[in-house]
């Protein structure tokens, strides 16, 4: 069984002169100090109690608690026997960080309240606080020299080392997934690295030939026919893995450029990107511009799935703009509803070719050198989180074995 708690009758000097009475009473079981001081114009209690700083495994701090009670103290809610200074009576906590620096008071951090109703707080009065303080930093200092100041924070630690388990266990099974996920992830890029430089060591599929004009029809989102055009490849490969087809038919003509997704993150590029004129790079002027019902129409169209897309699907695309003036003026749902059925109907040409395979190896290959580059700064990063993460799985081992050491 525990001992039971020790009082003795301590007389304690003040710092700016005067005496501090104060019946200490050590709790040997929880490693703290009840001290019951009284002085004029000063009487209550300070709990004295070790107190953890920075996770370490025996506490290098302590803390004072003003009145009776369990810690932490709590906001609003008063504790019995908290200190009263001229007839204030204070609510809160002190803290030292650093014993060595006792009796300095710049090292301790003194957090007084005055509760009032309604969950409101006031200021302590110059007077009491520079009173506690000094009663504050009386106890510390005696605390600090006391010969069983080892045995009570050794106490304490024992006190917390269940809780002490429980959140390193927890630390330590994040950390072990963190740690988990991020090897996944370099195994995974590890693997796309190897295909890609497989892709960029292999030869370049050449290009096909333009195919001839050919007829097409192109359907709403119900499948129902809108209409027919014609249909010719102006070039193939260019840039590589695209095709550049030109569609003339009534109320409509012009040029897209169809490839795979340009931003897939697949060592093979997958989806779709669809640029509406024939200019290399998004926000240039464009050549060909398609001009539908009258409208010259500018605009792009990405579809990253690898799901394939057909004349009526997906139904609506991102909704094109004007390429002349009133640029700001929305385009008439008719001439909407008629190129977003071209532009599903060229992207299924596209993804229907025999070749379609190759023009997507031939992108993967002109792609290879910047998305190598880009998966090894990749894998670079991978190591070293993975170098961090293990540190830490390793540090939060050694820690947990040393909390076990103190249970029972």
């Amino acid at each position: 069984m525990p001992a039971p708690p020790t009082a003795d009758e301590i007389r304690l000097p003040l710092p700016r002169g005067g005496t501090l009475t104060a019946t200490a009473t050590t709790d040997t079981s929880a490693g703290t100090v009840r001290y019951a001081v009284r002085t004029a114009h000063l009487h209550g209690v300070f709990l004295v109690h070790p107190h953890v700083i920075d996770g370490e495994l025996l506490p290098c701090g302590v803390r004072v608690s003003f009145g009776d009670g369990t810690p932490p103290v709590r906001p609003y809610q008063p504790r019995a026997h908290e200190p009263v200074a001229y007839r204030v009576r204070i609510h809160g906590t002190a803290t030292c960080s650093t014993l060595d620096r006792l009796p300095d008071p710049r090292a301790v951090l003194v957090e007084p309240v005055v509760l009032a109703e309604h969950f409101a707080t006031r200021r302590v009065p110059d007077g009491a606080r520079a009173l506690l303080e000094d009663a504050v930093l009386a106890v510390l200092t005696h605390w600090r020299t006391r010969e069983d100041r080892p045995a009570l924070v050794l106490a304490a630690a024992r006190r917390a080392a269940p809780a002490a388990v429980r959140t390193a266990r927890a630390s330590l099974a994040a950390a072990e997934a963190d740690l988990a996920a991020v090897q996944a992830r370099a195994i995974r890029h590890e693997y796309r690295l190897l295909q890609l430089e497989q892709l960029a060591a292999a030869p370049s599929p050449p290009a096909a030939a333009p195919a001839g004009p050919a007829r097409f029809v192109y359907t709403d989102e119900d499948g129902r026919a809108v209409g027919s055009a014609l249909v010719r490849e102006t070039a193939v490969g260019r840039p590589p893995g695209t095709v550049t087809y030109r569609v003339e038919g009534p109320r409509l003509a012009g040029s897209v450029v169809v490839g795979p997704y340009q931003h897939s993150h697949d060592p093979v590029p997958t989806g779709i990107s669809v640029q509406y004129g024939t200019a290399a790079e998004a926000g240039q002027h464009r050549d060909d511009e398609p001009v539908v019902n009258g409208v010259r129409l500018r605009g792009a169209w990405d579809h990253s799935s690898a799901d394939p897309v057909a004349p009526s699907s997906p139904p609506t695309l991102p909704r094109p703009s004007r390429a002349e003036e009133p640029f700001t003026r929305p385009v008439p749902d008719a001439a909407k509803n008629r190129w977003w059925a071209v532009v599903r109907a060229l992207a299924a040409r596209y993804s229907e070719r025999p070749d379609n395979q190759a023009l997507r190896q031939a992108a993967a290959h002109a792609r290879a050198p910047q998305a190598l580059d880009a998966a090894r700064e990749t894998l670079d990063r991978l190591a070293e989180e993975t170098t961090r993460l293990t540190a830490t799985v390793n540090r939060l081992r050694e820690h947990l074995d040393d909390v076990l050491t103190l249970l029972p």
